[in-house]
């Protein structure tokens, strides 16, 4: 009985030893991982980046879902993904706003001719007209909202990054 109890107290300091002298190689190993998981992330989101500012938001996005999907524990580079996902989905509205804008002023110029003319029986076109101004404004005005959403979810985005890689967690 005494030699077990003797066996059992010498592999005790052995074991301590041996996990203390491991821990820092596992601890090693797995930031190192970690590391190169936010590098390749990164290098992904760059090319998103340059996709997005060519004016390719398909192939942005894609890029970013690629990137989420293949590096899910490179969690600072996704967080900014999520930024630069806003930031096409914005600059996607911008330009469809732009361009809502333009056919909305030419359509609203059509309206004001047939509203001109007198057409006594013949309204059916200026009637057509005028519900197609209508819901083009109405398109118009979704989108305007769409990007005053998306700069404010922008906004929100970048504090929470900044706000989580601080450590800071006011739960």
């Amino acid at each position: 009985m005494v030699l077990l109890q003797s066996e059992f107290c010498d592999k005790k300091p052995m074991r301590k030893t041996l996990y203390t002298l491991l821990l820092p190689i596992i601890v090693c190993s797995c930031t190192g991982q970690e590391d190169k998981e936010e590098e390749y992330a990164g290098r992904m989101l760059n090319a998103a980046r340059t996709l997005m500012t060519e004016g390719n938001y398909v192939a942005a996005k894609d890029s970013i879902l690629a990137m989420r999907e293949t590096f899910p524990t490179a969690f600072k580079t996704r967080a900014t993904g999520i930024i630069v996902m806003d930031s096409i989905e914005l600059l996607a509205a911008q330009d469809t706003l732009a361009i809502m804008d333009s056919t909305l002023r030419a359509e609203q110029e059509i309206l004001k001719k047939l509203e001109s003319e007198k057409r006594r029986g013949h309204n059916a076109e200026y009637y057509r007209q005028r519900t197609d101004v209508f819901h083009l404004k109405q398109r118009f005005d979704e989108l305007g909202a769409k990007v005053k959403f998306y700069l404010r979810k922008i906004e929100v985005d970048i504090l929470e990054r900044d706000k989580g890689f601080d450590g800071d967690t006011n739960e």
